[in-house]
């Protein structure tokens, strides 16, 4: 991508979908959506009567397109910590997440039992009980990248990170850009596809 280019119109919730009050940010974090062909937008829309607001500001497809929401100046109940939510903006990376190898013992099957169908290399790395990992492409991470960048100077966000995905003693406190795994050791996102050393090295150049 040579410039940012955000759609906000495609995938854009209601106001029953996140909590539309302006509130001060502080921290950005990242996270999978757990499906693919942007399956949870529709999850989201049909969840509790259509009124589920655990939702995200951001979604980057497996092709990089950046997919607005809501205003990121606005929040939802995305971690369901109160305090928290408020000053957080939320961005998922399209991506299964874990994988298991299906009982014949030829592919890979995800949580819910679809295949895995995509070309890119499966990542196998022992963390979290689980290992196997759908792997996260270029352009997600370069959109990733652009993203974090854009709210960070628009929000007064500092332009760093924790630099891995493992849990963080005192992250509710911590100004700059996370990942939910951060927060708890049972979140397995984002997983060990993810080169956190490389996008802190990345970020924290500005």
């Amino acid at each position: 991508m040579s410039k940012l280019k955000i759609n906000n119109k495609s995938y854009k919730l209601g106001t029953k979908n996140y909590i539309p009050r302006h509130t001060s940010k502080q921290q950005i974090v990242i996270a999978n959506t757990f499906s693919e062909n942007m399956n949870h937008f529709g999850g989201w829309k049909t969840r509790h009567g259509g009124n589920f607001n655990r939702t995200a500001a951001f979604t980057i497809d497996i092709y990089g397109n950046i997919y607005q929401h809501f205003p990121p100046k606005y929040h939802s109940n995305f971690l369901g910590i109160k305090g928290v939510d408020e000053h957080i903006i939320t961005i998922l990376i399209e991506n299964e997440g874990w994988l298991k190898k299906d009982i014949l013992g030829n592919g890979y099957i995800n949580y819910v039992g679809n295949i895995y169908n995509r070309q890119d290399a499966i990542i196998e790395k022992r963390w979290r009980d689980q290992e196997y990992w759908a792997p996260y492409t270029k352009d997600q991470v370069e959109s990733a990248l652009k993203l974090s960048e854009y709210l960070c100077a628009t929000f007064g966000i500092p332009f760093q990170t924790v630099g891995h995905n493992t849990r963080v003693d005192g992250i509710y406190d911590f100004n700059g850009v996370v990942y939910k795994s951060n927060f708890e050791r049972h979140y397995t996102d984002l997983s060990p596809a993810w080169d956190c050393g490389d996008f802190k090295n990345k970020l924290e150049l500005k």
